[in-house]
């Protein structure tokens, strides 16, 4: 019987689920989670993209952008942008990009710059783990398919 497929969704739930204060909890915050993580899958996978292998030119353009809550739906904007020309393949049919705009538009009155920040590193870093762990267990898979033949 095949595996599940694993979701990044839930990594973001165990993320809240452990999260005492309610932060996660706060549209905004999920927002700028989700974007931070679709920002970091489209880096991750324009290295390898098919159009232009080993391009950084979106990686390049993020890291001189102010992440703050106004900010987000142009990075947004640009990573989508960059999924379309580079014609990437994220995985779970690019299931960050549909988490992040499924959040439902919410004011960010109330929480910091720093906050919308914090919120986006921590996507952005949850789905270099969460990239990192999936391609070992296809790394895992592949393997063991080989020793079995």
């Amino acid at each position: 019987m095949p595996e599940k497929k694993s979701s990044f969704n839930d990594c973001f739930l165990l993320r809240k689920k452990t999260d005492t204060t309610g932060f996660y909890g706060k549209s905004a915050i999920q927002k700028a989670y989700f974007i931070g993580a679709y920002a970091k899958a489209v880096i991750n996978h324009s290295f390898y993209s098919p159009v232009s292998k080993e391009n950084t030119t979106f990686k390049n353009w993020l890291s001189s952008q102010i992440i703050n809550y106004r900010n987000l739906d142009r990075i947004f904007e640009m990573a989508f942008r960059y999924e379309q020309k580079l014609k990437l393949r994220i995985r779970n049919d690019s299931e960050v990009r549909k988490l992040a705009h499924e959040i439902p538009e919410s004011k960010s009155r109330g929480i910091s710059s720093s906050k919308i920040a914090y919120a986006f590193v921590a996507g952005f870093d949850d789905y270099g783990k969460f990239s990192k762990a999936e391609q070992a267990k296809e790394d895992e898979e592949k393997n063991k398919g080989e020793k079995d033949e």
